[in-house]
C-alpha cells in the first residue's frame, strides 16, 4: 500500500510542480539554545516550494481560530523539511503566520501538506 501513496505523493509533487504559483517559501524557525528566560535569537531557514495558492476552504472555516479571509497553500509531501506551526510562509515576498498545518492522507507517506496562512 505504500507504493501507492508514494506514486499519489509523486502525481501531487509534478501536479503542483506544473501548476505553481508566484513564490512561495516556508520559512522552518528553530527557537535559541540558551535558558527559558534568555532563548537568544531563533535561527530562521528558508525553503523555497512549489505550491498553489487559493482562498481558504470552506471546510476549514471554523470561525474560531480559521476565517474566511484566511488563506492557504498546498505543497507536495516529498520535502525535505517538515511543516509546523512556528513557521512562516511567504508569498511573493511578504510574510504570513501559519495557522493550521493539514497533513494529507493523516499518517503513512505525506502525499501532501495544506497550510493554512493569516495575513
Amino acid at each position: 500500500m505504500s507504493d501507492f501513496y508514494n506514486d499519489m505523493q509523486n502525481i501531487a509533487t509534478d501536479l503542483i510542480t506544473e501548476f505553481k504559483q508566484g513564490v512561495v517559501q516556508y520559512v522552518d524557525v528553530t527557537a535559541g539554545g540558551g535558558p527559558p528566560d534568555n532563548p537568544g535569537t531563533p535561527t530562521e531557514v528558508f525553503h523555497t516550494v512549489d505550491a498553489v495558492a487559493r482562498g481558504v476552504s470552506f471546510k476549514y472555516v471554523d470561525g474560531t481560530s480559521i476565517f474566511s479571509t484566511d488563506e492557504q497553500i498546498t505543497i507536495s509531501g516529498d520535502q525535505v523539511f517538515t511543516p509546523t506551526g512556528d513557521g512562516f510562509v511567504m508569498v511573493d515576498t511578504i510574510r504570513y503566520k501559519v495557522i493550521k498545518i493539514v497533513r494529507k492522507p493523516a499518517a503513512g507517506t505525506a502525499v501532501a501538506y495544506t497550510i493554512i496562512y493569516r495575513k
